[in-house]
């Protein structure tokens, strides 16, 4: 194994993996630009009913070593059976997945748990086992409550497993004040997302199309797409020049239905499925701003990938958005305050613009591979004695 830098253990809850690809797609660069600097080895455990016994799919990418461990899921009709196997079986492929670990890489230096849930309990055992540091990247929205809260039993897991860290570094200081109710003993150290900045290029054209977009699951409670949708009827009836595109991997059948009834559809506003990066990068250097209306947040990918495209935000004031977002690179409103909303779009249609290379410049500093790679390794080396 070639020493760059530490050894560190990547535990992932959330990974792309082949039932789902997109699946936490912010922890893998997160990995990747943790390897600039040092040797990552990426862990992470799913789920296939598809297949009868457990398959490894190692992937190698520079200082990047993932592996995936693809475990069978059993259907049964008792649930306790059902969770106590599928426990089992998880376990089982954790176990094997540390084998392939040691045996290609040797004993890490660091753990670095990405999503407390479900891999935190392992990650709690073998941080005692090996004697090494264990520091914790959230980006779970289950920790805000709401519609989207974990359940007694998760948080109960979450306590013990930050209790056990040296360091937590979520992606907003508002989700890490939320960790230290739980956990007020924690150290945390904000750490952002990574934004990809090869693919997020600003437009090499001055930009003259009226065109908004929006990017989410459109989870309703979260996202308030239907509350976005009536500001944008309303700014409908005083502009007739702007378009309103909406891109989501969701379930869009009410916010499709709602366009619909206020004559929205295929004239103002225009539904997508889910693209690649590329081919969102290319939208949204395209756009006058990118549209949030969202209830809460964390800290939301899109926002720091339309800066890094020399495109402004408009979104609302709720949790990490205001740790980042300012009147230099954002427009920012009330949740749920859908006059407010009409009044940010209008004023980008009027004519309001911020600078495209000021954006660009504050999202490299910020969010970019070296920027985060480097963020990350100050923190490892503090922490490896």
């Amino acid at each position: 194994m070639s020493h760059k830098g530490k050894k560190v253990l990547f535990l992932c809850s959330w990974y792309p993996n082949r039932k789902n690809p997109t699946l936490g797609n912010f922890v893998q660069k997160h990995a990747e630009a943790a390897s600039l600097l040092n040797e990552v080895v990426a862990l992470a455990i799913v789920a296939d009913e598809t297949i009868h016994s457990i398959e490894i799919v190692e992937n190698k990418r520079g200082s990047l070593n993932e592996i995936l461990i693809y475990y069978p899921k059993k259907k049964t009709s008792l649930p306790l059976l059902g969770s106590l196997q599928a426990f089992a079986q998880y376990k089982k492929a954790f176990s094997l997945g540390m084998k392939r670990v040691y045996e290609g890489h040797g004993k890490p230096d660091l753990i670095h748990l990405n999503v407390i849930y479900p891999l935190g309990y392992f990650a709690r055992k073998l941080k005692t086992k090996l004697g090494i540091p264990l520091v914790i990247s959230e980006h779970a929205s289950g920790f805000q409550g709401g519609a989207n809260a974990y359940p007694k039993v998760i948080l109960s897991l979450a306590k013990k497993v930050l209790k056990s860290s040296v360091c937590v570094m979520p992606v907003s200081q508002d989700l890490g004040e939320r960790l230290k109710k739980l956990a007020p003993s924690i150290t945390v150290q904000v750490v952002p997302n990574v934004v990809n900045e090869a693919i997020f290029l600003p437009s090499e054209t001055p930009q003259t199309a009226h065109q908004f977009v929006h990017i989410s699951t459109a989870f309703e409670p979260a996202k308030n797409v239907l509350g976005m949708l009536r500001a944008v009827h309303q700014l409908s009836k005083v502009s007739s020049n702007f378009s309103f595109h909406i891109i989501s991997d969701g379930d869009v059948t009410k916010a499709h239905q709602l366009a619909r009834e206020l004559g929205l559809l295929n004239s103002f506003v225009f539904f997508y499925p889910t693209m690649s990066t590329a081919e969102i990068a290319n939208f949204v250097k395209n756009c006058r701003a990118l549209v949030l209306f969202s209830n809460f947040e964390n800290f939301p990918c899109v926002i720091p990938e339309a800066w890094m495209c020399g495109v402004p935000v408009i979104a609302t004031a709720v949790n990490g958005i205001p740790e980042f977002a300012n009147d230099r690179n954002s427009i920012l409103v009330e949740p749920r305050n859908e006059a407010q909303l009409v009044e940010a779009m209008q004023a980008m249609l009027n004519g309001k613009s911020f600078d495209p290379e000021e954006l660009r410049t504050y999202a490299l500093t910020h969010f970019s591979y070296a920027a985060v790679g480097k963020q990350l390794d100050m923190l490892y080396d503090s922490l490896i004695k």
